[in-house]
């Protein structure tokens, strides 16, 4: 069973770069982007075509899983050497008989008797898991992108005037995404459970990056990105 009554927050994040500056940066790491092994282009053979802000989006959920069920388990007893079978509510279990040469060097001053019984456990299990905007998997911790998302400034996206890009996957499947994850690993014994998912946050967050179209010798063009909030070239 599911709870679905967490509201998606949606964050936009401020650009702590301007235009000037992150044309600066494509300015300084042009040259590098084309260049090869056996050929290092001059500067003025790479041209900037256009230079432009997105919002990107991703997506990170936290969840926690609890769950209560019954499973199959083997138990083994050590007992007095003496001791033959043991007898529990009725049900005889016998001494597991030792076999093969190996069993020779084996401590005898104990049996063993080995019990089938079921289980009872409960488990708790806390996730996350997050998106970039195409849907594919990231790598974010959900504490430290709090702590991120506590100290930098916020804007509001406009959606006539700002390029954004919305998430290509949807908050459906992230979810059942993190329910995957949580439910590991999977028990193959269990025989019945009853199990609850609680969808702790839901973040849609907007993060600012510049891209840049570059034209290099031959005509050839090729895409240099920068995260407007962390100054880094990606």
């Amino acid at each position: 069973m599911a709870k679905n009554d967490t509201k998606i927050k949606v964050i936009s994040l401020k650009p702590l770069l301007d235009l000037d500056a992150a044309e600066e940066m494509v300015d300084s790491r042009k040259v590098k982007t084309f260049q090869t092994l056996l050929h290092k282009p001059k500067k003025s053979d790479v041209h900037l075509h256009s230079l432009t802000l997105h919002y990107e989006s991703i997506l990170l959920l936290s969840g926690k899983y609890s769950v209560d069920f019954i499973r199959d388990a083997d138990h083994t007893l050590h007992v007095d050497k003496d001791v033959q079978e043991i007898i529990i509510s009725d049900e005889v279990f016998p001494v597991k008989k030792k076999r093969g040469v190996l069993s020779k060097l084996e401590p005898s001053f104990k049996n063993k008797i080995k019990i089938q019984m079921q289980e009872r456990v409960m488990l708790e299990n806390d996730a996350d898991v997050s998106f970039d905007h195409h849907g594919k998997a990231m790598n974010l911790s959900y504490r430290d992108t709090l702590k991120l998302l506590d100290k930098h400034p916020k804007k509001t996206i406009n959606d006539d005037k700002d390029s954004i890009r919305r998430p290509e996957i949807t908050i459906e499947a992230a979810k059942l995404k993190l329910i995957a994850k949580l439910k590991k690993p999977a028990d193959a014994g269990i025989k019945s459970s009853e199990e609850t998912f609680e969808f702790r946050d839901i973040l849609e967050i907007y993060v600012p990056i510049y891209e840049a179209r570059l034209i290099g010798p031959k005509k050839r063009v090729k895409i240099l990105r920068i995260d407007a909030v962390r100054k880094k070239i990606l």
